[in-house]
Order: structure tokens, then C-alpha cells, then sequence
């Protein structure tokens, strides 16, 4: 294929949205076609783009060549290509999304760089989402028990001060290797949707001209299917906690008025509302960011 004039590379983080983006993007994938733009998913980075976004060794040669190869394969003729991978910065394991201190996504700088050098040097547009961390956290931890070992939400925060998790800190190391960043809130996706396809594709006005299927209404685990779990748990440590995470989920979607887990005291979330918003204050004053707000 022709060198690629652009791409916008959305890489999450975990429980941001992304695969709720991700659906938008796919529903509009034959008009963007017809655009010069094409869509690359999450599962299409996995089966096709791993190995040249983690290239463990590879030369930069060989690196390029697979990118290539998978973008002819997923996207041939695009001008410009959107990539949506929210394990970009780091899976949801322990060590790559939290470090020791409480500092998260410890490798991102890293794996962007690798992911930024896959490309050959195109020009990427880098986007981030961010979320409150009061309900990041918990949605993180719920998503992390699929693989990992049981692990009480406590232990699981209990290396994370309120001012730990700070979007900042993660946007700083970013900048170095991306020079300039796009971010946007969790909580203002659905409105965001036909700003983010203008953004992530450059076509003006194009995101409001889509029928775009409508958001599932959110179905977070209950408080008190997560009390239930926690209890049950501590009384037979050796139990399927998986099976228990799986009937709590489908609890959640069958019974979408109960209460959301909310493990914070009102402190906790006093001072989680006060570092987000200082967050969002200093983001803001960054000149490589901008940030995409609901107009």
C-alpha cells in the first residue's frame, strides 16, 4: 500500500470505553471505506499487530514489515487507518497496571514508543480516555479477577492513595514519546462519539451525518453482589470465585437499580473528587493536550 498520510491510535486505558468506541468506529466502517479510512479493532490488533506493537527483540526492519503487512491485509487502499488497543499502555496484570508506588500503566512510555516505531514513521495522532478514579478502580478490579488470582478489592487498593492515581502523571511520561495527545472523559463518551470520528478520522462533520448505535444503559456490579462475594470469599478462600464474578455480572444486567459497588468511605471519595478535579485543572494547562469536551 501507499505510505500512510495519518493514524489515530486510541489506546484506552481498560475500562475507559474503548470497546464501546470501538463499536461505533465498526458500524461505520463501509462509509469510512469509501473515505480512505480504515478500521482497525482491538481483536484485529491482537490476531494481526501484536508482534509488531510488542516487538521483543524484533529489528526495526522486521517490525515494519509486519505492520505493513497487516495494514494491507485489514485496511488496503486506507489513507489513514484508526487503531483502537486498549492494552496499548499495559494489560491489566498487577505489574503493568499498577507499579509498586501505585503508579499506573509503569510501562506506558515503553510500549507507546514501541507502538509509535511499528508504524514507520507515519504521523499518529495519540487519544486517550480517562475516568473518575473513584469508579475506574473498581471496574479495573472487577476486570482484572477474569485472569488473575482472587484478590479482595482492599488488598487490591490498599497501595493506592486517592492522590496515587493521578491521570497527570501517566499524561506526563506519555508526552516525551508522543509529543502532542487528544484525551477525553469516560463519563462525556456518549456525547463525545461524533467528535471523537471527526477527530480520529479528519473528516469534519462526519461523525454527526452517522446513525450510531445507541450506548447499552451501564450495568455495574452491584454492592451488594461485590459484599456477597467478598463474604463468601473469606469463608472458603478456595471457592470458584470466577463463577460467583460471572452470576454477580448477570445480576447486575438483570437488575440494573440496584446500588453500584461503592467501596469509598465519604472521605476517600471527598478527596478522589478534589485530586480528579486538580487533575483535570493541570491537564488542562498542558499545551500539547487537548482535551475533547461535549459542546
Amino acid at each position: 500500500m501507499a505510505r500512510l498520510a495519518s493514524i489515530s491510535l486510541i489506546v484506552g486505558p481498560h475500562q475507559t470505553g474503548a470497546p464501546l468506541l470501538q463499536e461505533a468506529f465498526l458500524a461505520a466502517r463501509e462509509p469510512l471505506r469509501t473515505e480512505g479510512v480504515g478500521v482497525i479493532s482491538g481483536a484485529e490488533v491482537r490476531d494481526h499487530l501484536r508482534l509488531a506493537l510488542q516487538p521483543e527483540g524484533r529489528s526495526a526492519t522486521e517490525v515494519k514489515a509486519l505492520t505493513r503487512a497487516a495494514l494491507d491485509r485489514l485496511c488496503p487502499g486506507a489513507r489513514h487507518v484508526v487503531v483502537i488497543e486498549e492494552n496499548t499502555l499495559g494489560t491489566l496484570a498487577r505489574p503493568q497496571f499498577l507499579g509498586e508506588t501505585g503508579i499506573l500503566y509503569p510501562f506506558a512510555a515503553k510500549r507507546l514508543r514501541d507502538a509509535l516505531a511499528a508504524f514507520g514513521g507515519a504521523e499518529v495522532r495519540v487519544g486517550l480516555a480517562i475516568r473518575h478514579p473513584a469508579s475506574f478502580l473498581p471496574a479495573c478490579w472487577a476486570e482484572q479477577l477474569r485472569l488473575a488470582p482472587w484478590q479482595s478489592f482492599d488488598d487490591f487498593a490498599a497501595a493506592l492513595p486517592p492522590a496515587g492515581v493521578r491521570w497527570l502523571w501517566l499524561v506526563n511520561r506519555m508526552l516525551p514519546v508522543c509529543s502532542t495527545l487528544t484525551l477525553w472523559s469516560e463519563e462525556d463518551l456518549a456525547a463525545l462519539r461524533p467528535q471523537l470520528i471527526d477527530w480520529a478520522t479528519g473528516l469534519r462533520g462526519f461523525g454527526a451525518r452517522l446513525s450510531l448505535p445507541d450506548l447499552p444503559p451501564a450495568a455495574p456490579l452491584s454492592h451488594r453482589a461485590i459484599t456477597q462475594l467478598h463474604a463468601r470469599m473469606a469463608e472458603d478462600p478456595g471457592a470458584d470465585y470466577r463463577l460467583l464474578l460471572r452470576r454477580a455480572r448477570a445480576a447486575a444486567r438483570q437488575q440494573p437499580d440496584l446500588p453500584a459497588f461503592a467501596p469509598w468511605s465519604a472521605e476517600d471519595r471527598a478527596a478522589f473528587d478534589r485530586f480528579h478535579a486538580e487533575d483535570l485543572r493541570d491537564l488542562a494547562a498542558l499545551p500539547a493536550v487537548t482535551r475533547l469536551s461535549p459542546r
